[in-house]
């Protein structure tokens, strides 16, 4: 989720989050929240992605996914890493299950010198629009 954690990946420290659970109980997700989630090929990894899309839009993609575009179903969504060309995101998995997510990042802890709330960043590289 460069740039957005670990801006600079020369340093050998990570930062800190907290993160936010109960979120994965009341499901309420917008799009542009940094959510981590269970991977959808290996349920023993926990990754980090931004939600771009939920249940009812249609998402433009990008390469490897062999779609143009995609209708979220009911009860997924579209997640993908902030940096694009170093990201296993949806692009590869397709929409994944809701279900999946298990926290919103709500803080940066450490280092100090990023405390802060992370931002909601809706996508500029997708186009995403609400089917009637």
């Amino acid at each position: 989720m460069q740039p957005t954690f670990n801006p600079d990946s020369n340093k050998l420290r990570r930062d800190v989050v907290l993160l936010n659970r109960w979120i994965a109980v009341t499901h309420e997700y917008v799009r542009g929240d940094v959510v981590t989630l269970f991977a959808p090929d290996d349920p023993d990894r926990v990754i980090t992605k931004r939600i771009i899309a939920l249940e009812g839009d249609t998402v433009f993609t990008t390469l490897p996914h062999p779609d143009k575009f995609v209708k979220i179903p009911k009860g997924h969504c579209w997640i993908e890493g902030d940096d694009i060309f170093h990201s296993k995101d949806s692009n590869e998995y397709g929409p994944v299950p809701l279900a999946l997510i298990n926290a919103k990042v709500s803080y940066i802890l450490l280092p100090f010198s990023r405390f802060g709330k992370i931002e909601r960043v809706e996508s500029s590289r997708v186009s995403v629009f609400k089917d009637d």
